[in-house]
């Protein structure tokens, strides 16, 4: 039994990521204030005075479906090692919306910390959402993981029970300040602001019909003059593509069934236009393109609309950031024009290290299904490896036979629905 539980362990250990540049497994956590705590006894603490034999840091937004749903379970947990473990989650949001946010959830227990300055987030660096550190009674991470169930009894056991390699004394690691990944910044622009706004609401579940009006009242003139720049015609097509996704399935899901329908009906109104989720994707965010053409052929005739509102390029990676049909989420509550590289980069890779399957000892990497269908915008089969390569999913020396995925609907649908405590 004890064989097994060590075995258990060590599989957890070895899934733990290692990417990131901040705390990661094996390094020792140095004390850090926590300046601002809702939901707990005291409102200001440091790390070491909330840790117990194993503490469990959960990077946590109201936006991120995947964070929601892990939280009754890692209430039951917390329940039931009450004496031995601390759950403590972290948010960038602001104070007023995560102090909303617990007075809509049922039985709330966790502390939850108020990291509006990124300080905390900064020194773990989560690379997706959800991102749960596993500490050691020493400060030490001793595993990392993106799902939650793989917090379970044999695991806390195999955490509990774990001693490190070393019996030097264990230094607590210097982390240095970068920018970090994770942000939920506002943009200069006005109109990619509301697009932001919209999202943001749609996500959390508050009202977007303001959001709603707001677009629809737009000058289209105006329009056009705010969307000038490439990453500015990016952002707020993203965002208002999920935005209205999300809002339009949270209310009725069952428009999925049919989802030829779904994507095709022109059900989103801006500036006097009424659109459909298909123009934005494929008339917008991909230049006029036909969309089962395997992002081979472009449409002959566009329209006076998408040819004053499209791209100039195609970009591939916003494959990836229209919603997010992954099993974890890149730490992004929206997209900004001013951090969109940054952003389009991270949705790329954590969606390719999430989706993509490498089988080394066959030489095959089966890849999701959306890359097949518009294969063209990734530049075909060669330009995909290069891809794979620039975000170390396959070696720079490889060459792996390509194999498409089924895709998974299901998937999107459930990114749509939270549930409640």
């Amino acid at each position: 039994m004890k064989r097994s539980l060590c075995l258990i362990f060590y599989v957890l250990l070895v899934m733990t990521a290692a990417a990131q540049g901040g705390y990661g497994t094996g390094d020792v956590v140095k004390d850090f204030p926590l300046k601002k705590i809702l939901n707990h006894s005291s409102a200001t603490s440091s790390f070491s005075e909330l840790k117990q034999k194993l503490t469990i840091v959960d990077f946590f937004g109201t936006w991120c479906v995947p964070c929601i749903k892990a939280l009754p379970h890692l209430a039951e947990i917390k329940q039931k090692y009450s004496d031995q473990v601390q759950i403590i989650l972290v948010s960038i949001e602001e104070e007023e919306k995560l102090k909303k946010f617990i007075a809509t959830r049922k039985n709330f227990s966790f502390p939850l910390v108020v990291d509006e300055d990124n300080s905390i987030t900064t020194l773990f660096q989560p690379p997706s959402y959800p991102h749960t550190a596993i500490l050691n009674e020493e400060g030490e991470i001793i595993a990392t993981i993106t799902d939650a169930a793989q917090i379970n009894d044999a695991a806390i056991t195999g955490w509990i029970n774990y001693k490190s390699e070393t019996s030097r004394p264990r230094i607590a690691k210097e982390v240095k300040k970068i920018n970090t990944t994770v942000s939920i910044q506002k943009s200069a622009n006005p109109v990619v602001q509301l697009s932001q706004d919209f999202l943001y609401a749609a996500k959390i579940g508050e009202q977007t019909k303001s959001f709603k009006e707001q677009l629809r009242a737009l000058d289209f003139t105006i329009l056009q003059q705010e969307l000038k720049e490439e990453a500015t015609k990016k952002a707020f097509w993203i965002n208002l593509y999920n935005a209205y996704s999300n809002s339009i399935l949270k209310k009725n899901p069952e428009k999925y069934t049919n989802r030829n329908r779904f994507f095709k009906t022109k059900q989103i109104q801006v500036a006097g236009k009424t659109l459909s989720l298909d123009e934005i994707e494929h008339d917008f965010l991909r230049r006029t393109k036909i969309k089962w053409s395997l992002g081979h052929l472009n449409k002959l005739f566009p329209s006076k609309t998408a040819k004053a509102l499209r791209v100039d390029e195609v970009d591939y990676r916003i494959h990836f950031a229209l919603n997010c049909g992954a099993k974890s989420c890149p730490p992004i509550a929206y997209y900004a024009p001013e951090k969109l590289d940054m952003q389009l980069d991270l949705a790329t890779k954590n969606y390719l290290r999430s989706e993509a399957e490498y089988k080394e000892e066959k030489n095959v990497i089966y890849l999701p299904k959306i890359m097949s269908w518009f294969r063209g915008d990734f530049g075909g089969k060669k330009g995909m490896k290069e891809i794979l390569k620039k975000h170390n999913i396959v070696p720079a020396d490889a060459d792996p036979k390509i194999k498409f995925k089924s895709y998974d609907w299901t998937l999107d649908l459930n990114n749509y629905k939270t549930e409640t405590e």
